[in-house]
Order: structure tokens, then C-alpha cells, then sequence
């Protein structure tokens, strides 16, 4: 049985070979920081550059830490609440900043940005098709 989906907005992405790039707004209180990140369905939370909370003026160690083991090694997070904006959808989330400074990955994972929206992804085209959530 055919099924029909409808999204508010889309967003064409580059080749995707290192992966899929969505551009985003992190938001603190006045404070806000534009970034490119990488739509990570295997990750369990978003992770971001610690440069980026400290531009939002985010004490990153008041945060609760955590560690998080990958196949390339493991590091230290620390949690804040923040606001997220993506192609003109903002919501709040909790996300994590890394505790080193060398780490240079931003990632959109499933708890903080995917468990938000509702997303179709149609890779041949490179095309991502999303709402928020309950829409």
C-alpha cells in the first residue's frame, strides 16, 4: 500500500560522500553561532566543537559530563541546554559540547535534533525533506 508523506521544508545537500551537511543556528540567551553539521542517525546525541559554546558564552564544564566511546577512540562531553535552529524550525534541546578543544566534529544525532523532527531523506537526489515533529 502506497504511503503519502508531506514535509514543510527541504534542504539540498553536496555530494555525500563525507556524509550529509545540514547548516544550523545554535542560540544561547542573545548569543548565536551559525555551523555546518553532520546528520549522524547512529549517534545518540548531538555533539558539537567546545569553540562553538564558548562563542554562545556557555561555561562548558558546568555542564554534566559524559564520556563517549566511538570506533576512532572516546571523549568527554558536557551537557547544556540550548536552542536549535535548522532551516527556519527552531526548537530547545539538550546537546553536548566536547570537554577538548582539538575536537573538531559536529554531529546531529538522534536525541536533540532528529527525536524533533520528522525527516525523509532521499539520498540519490541528495535532497532532505523535513517538519518538526507533530506537525
Amino acid at each position: 500500500m502506497p504511503v503519502s508523506l508531506e514535509f514543510d521544508r527541504s534542504h539540498s545537500y553536496a555530494d555525500a560522500g563525507d556524509g550529509i551537511t545540514v547548516p544550523i543556528t545554535l542560540r544561547m540567551g542573545r548569543q548565536s553561532v551559525e555551523l555546518l553539521a553532520k546528520l549522524d542517525t547512529g549517534a545518540a546525541h548531538c555533539i558539537f566543537e567546545r569553540s562553538y559554546a564558548e562563542m554562545l558564552g556557555v561555561d562548558v564544564e558546568s555542564g554534566r559530563v559524559q564520556r563517549f566511546r566511538t570506533v576512532a577512540g572516546s571523549f568527554a562531553a558536557h551537557e547544556h541546554e540550548i536552542t536549535i535552529q535548522t532551516l527556519g524550525i527552531e526548537f530547545s534541546a539538550t546537546v553536548f559540547f566536547a570537554q577538548d578543544a582539538a575536537f573538531n566534529r559536529n554531529f546531529l544525532g538522534r536525541s536533540g535534533w532528529l527525536d524533533r523532527l520528522r525527516i525523509a531523506i532521499i539520498d540519490y537526489d541528495r535532497e532532505l525533506h523535513f517538519s518538526p515533529y507533530g506537525s
